[in-house]
């Protein structure tokens, strides 16, 4: 059985002519040799038919996904099985399911799907990548289509020509074409889909895909013009690559300014109107239309549409939310699907020419054409970056990230088996090969490519091993414009002098929604009123740390980011960044927000959370969560000091915690008090733990005997407790007595101070102190700050 996709337009035209109407409830098919139960109506059988593929794709995906195999090979599974001739009665049954008037739908259904998926994907591009882009990625993604492009077409001229004839050449032309491609489509899928789309890797491999994708597109047009001259003639080739090319001018000279307009018609923060949105829908069908006209590929039309509007917020982000369920979940199913349904996988066995009795030469010159366009791109994105002393496993990863192939072939192939009639067995090997690449690279690349590898360093990057003459850096991170003011309050409190300066990184995270490839602002680099600025980072951000940073000018440098990436891949951004400015601190806010005057819970989100996890577990120097419940300013001054609680336990994290605290006692406006735990019955002696608790007491030994640090008076008290909810009563009183309250993480561990409070545990990423502190229960108006000393070092 194949499954034929028709024309959207000549379909139109073919349903001004309504097929007779059944008043019979079964229809009899197949010439009366069976006899269906099938309802008469499109409707119910479209139906059917979804019903079929979804579930289908469900099924097997549902246990693929579980050895790393993407969910487009679990499509095309389908696809497969309700194409193949496994024996009469299974084609007899396929042929009564997927008769001819309802192959007309579908066809159009998946039809439709392609060019809205194509015009998805263009939205979601970031065209300005092909200016910002690395020599090496321009190297790496011109040799990805030109080294097979040229290898493919010297086989095909001197050494498969004489095997075949003229016609079966010039349709191994257009498969070499195909063969050569590095779409961006597939390959941006495929980098999301594996969580590495901003790592370093997935950076350089987009940016590669994209300039790649130019040349692609370039390929095609030439191909479609080759194609038009030999049938039409010079005159009707000429006129079309004109009507092409006014096209393009009036997408980049009318309708892009247009899109510009409606951004600036919009006002910040709203939503773009609907009735923009719709319109540029059926600017992109009526594209779809005009491209089809002039014989182009007509996914041309709302491709480059897609590529000329402006990606993210407003429109960009607006047209994507209208579209991305339909396209994702319900359109590309079917379309996958019913293009792996022209594929009898039997005819792949068929390798005998019927006529003369030997080997298929036109299988077998595609088989050839398939492996040398793949060696040829491998070896081609090998040596470029070896070349530039890229690591070999980063290299082959790279590679075969450039090697997968997806949809667009798929698309493909299926457009050039209908122009030119290719036979059954090539279809097959050429849709089968492309199924298993699309399968088996993605999973090599998951299997070599480690991004955290690169976060665990040799050397410890934490505040205790700084030493107290030590420039801190810290790396905060900004979510809202809430967390602005509980960061510069914390910053403040560290009291940076030029002595020991403090360097802050402010890096604001937005969620990446309506475009393909995340973006990294450094905002030092561009003018404060270019566009990303405006889009991305509010002028009240920039102007408090622009003024934060004159209130202790020469002993404070500041330098803001912009990081846009999915909200499962920002930890990547945050890592990264703290790992090139050598950081000894992140500074994370809590994904719950309270208002000043109630105890309930104002905002939680579990996104942020998941993010803050990711990070603890990864990051290259130690980390804090800020956790703010007043949201309010304080005005640092001897009238009103800034008075900080540090709670202490034992172990490394507290350790970190009270290092932390000791660099605030140089604030002439901050009043440290340090309250020790102690566990009134020990009776059981571990020497690890005496071990812990002599470097413990060493490091209390001038807080306790002097109550000082350096020149400044700090409060010591000790406490002794006998189990966890002792302490608890303890800790309760101190929340409305302080600003702010320091502990450490000690994740997972519990001690004779603790005991009993662990299983009560809502936020394990707190530990148990913080847990308890920031739970409602405990609210006060004190912040909490939880510090995790680096995890990340080699030994430690």
């Amino acid at each position: 059985m194949s499954l034929e996709l028709v024309d959207p337009i000549a379909y139109v035209n073919m349903c001004v002519i309504l097929p007779p109407q059944v008043n019979s409830n079964e229809l009899w098919l197949l010439g009366g040799k069976s006899k269906t139960l099938l309802p008469t109506s499109s409707l119910p059988i479209l139906q059917m038919q979804m019903c079929i593929i979804f579930f289908g794709t469900l099924l097997f995906h549902t246990f693929l996904r579980h050895l790393g195999i993407p969910r487009f090979t679990s499509m095309s599974i389908v696809g497969f099985i309700l194409g193949t001739r496994f024996n009469k009665t299974w084609e007899e049954k396929m042929k009564e399911l997927f008769n001819p008037e309802s192959q007309q739908i579908l066809g159009l259904f998946s039809t439709l799907g392609y060019l809205l998926f194509l015009f998805y994907i263009g939205v979601k591009t970031d065209m300005s990548v092909v200016h910002r882009t690395r020599k090496i990625a321009t190297s790496i993604g011109t040799a990805a289509v030109m080294a097979p492009f040229l290898c493919g077409n010297f086989v095909l001229q001197y050494h498969s020509s004489y095997y075949l004839n003229k016609a079966h050449v010039q349709n191994l032309g257009f498969i070499t074409v195909i063969l050569s491609q590095t779409p961006y489509p597939v390959i941006s899928s495929v980098l999301n889909d594996l969580k590495i789309l901003n790592s370093e890797l997935g950076r350089l491999c987009l940016s590669s895909s994209l300039v790649a994708e130019m040349f692609t597109i370039f390929l095609v047009s030439m191909m479609e013009f080759t194609e038009l001259l030999s049938r039409k003639g010079q005159v009707t080739a000429l006129f079309s690559l004109t009507i092409f090319v006014l096209f393009l001018f009036l997408v980049i000279f009318v309708i892009r300014p247009a899109m510009f307009w409606i951004i600036k018609q919009t006002p910040e923060g709203s939503l773009v109107s609907d009735h923009y949105v719709y319109c540029l829908f059926v600017i992109a069908f009526v594209s779809a239309y005009v491209v089809n006209k002039i014989e182009f590929e007509v996914i041309l039309g709302p491709y480059i549409l897609g590529l000329a509007i402006p990606e993210g917020p407003p429109l960009g982000t607006a047209i994507i939310k209208k579209i991305d369920t339909i396209v994702n979940s319900v359109l590309m199913p079917i379309f996958v699907t019913t293009c792996a349904m022209k594929v009898d996988l039997k005819q792949l066995f068929n390798w005998r020419d019927e006529v003369n009795g030997t080997y298929d030469h036109y299988m077998v010159e595609t088989l050839n054409m398939t492996v040398v366009t793949f060696i040829a791109k491998f070896i081609a994105c090998m040596i470029l970056p070896l070349y530039n002393r890229m690591p070999l496993n980063d290299t082959v990863c790279l590679t075969f990230a450039m090697s997968c192939k997806g949809i667009v072939e798929m698309a493909g192939y299926s457009f050039v088996k209908e122009l030119m009639n290719m036979p059954d067995n090539v279809f097959a090997l050429l849709m089968v090969s492309m199924v298993l690449n699309s399968t088996a690279m993605p999973m090599l690349v998951r299997f070599l490519y480690d991004p955290m590898q690169k976060y665990a360093g040799y050397t410890e990057r934490n505040i205790l091993n700084l030493g107290s003459d030590g420039q801190l850096r810290v790396l905060t991170c900004i979510h809202e414009k809430d967390n602005i003011l509980s960061t510069i309050n914390l910053l403040e409190a560290t009291y940076p002098t030029k002595e020991e300066p403090l360097y802050a990184y402010v890096l604001h995270l937005v969620e990446l929604i309506g475009r393909a490839s995340p973006i990294f602002i450094s905002h030092q680099l561009q003018k404060r009123k270019s566009n990303d600025s405006k889009s991305y980072l509010s002028e009240d951000l920039l102007d408090a740390f622009d003024n934060f940073e004159q209130v202790f000018k020469g002993a404070l440098t500041v330098n803001t980011f912009t990081a846009v990436s999915p909200a499962e891949m920002m930890y990547d951004d945050i890592c990264t960044l703290a790992l090139d400015k050598l950081t000894s601190l992140i500074v994370l806010p809590f994904h719950k927000k309270w208002p000043s005057d109630v105890n309930s819970i104002e905002l939680e989100d579990e996104s942020v959370r998941d993010l803050n996890y990711r990070v603890m577990d990864r990051a290259p120097c130690s980390v804090g969560v800020l956790i703010e419940r007043a949201q309010m300013t304080h005005i640092f001054s001897l009238e009103t000091p800034y008075t900080v609680c540090m709670l202490f336990i034992g172990g490394k994290d507290d350790r970190e915690a009270l290092f932390f605290a000791k660099r605030m006692t140089k604030n002439p406006h901050v009043r440290l008090t340090v309250i020790r735990f102690l566990a009134s019955n020990t009776s059981n002696h571990d020497s690890s733990k005496d071990w812990q608790g002599t470097i413990d007491s060493e490091l209390l030994q001038d807080i306790k005997i002097n109550h000082k640090v350096g020149g400044a008076s700090v409060k010591y008290i000790e406490e002794s407790v006998k189990d966890g909810p002792e302490t608890a009563l303890i800790i309760r009183k101190l929340v409305n007595e302080y600003d702010l309250i320091i502990v450490g993480r000690q994740a997972g561990i519990e001690t004779p101070q603790t005991s009993g409070l662990l299983q009560w545990s809502e936020y394990p990423e707190l530990g148990v102190l913080g847990d308890l502190l920031a739970s409602t229960d405990a609210a006060g108006k004190a912040s909490i700050f939880v510090l995790q000393q680096q995890r990340t070092a080699m030994g430690i």
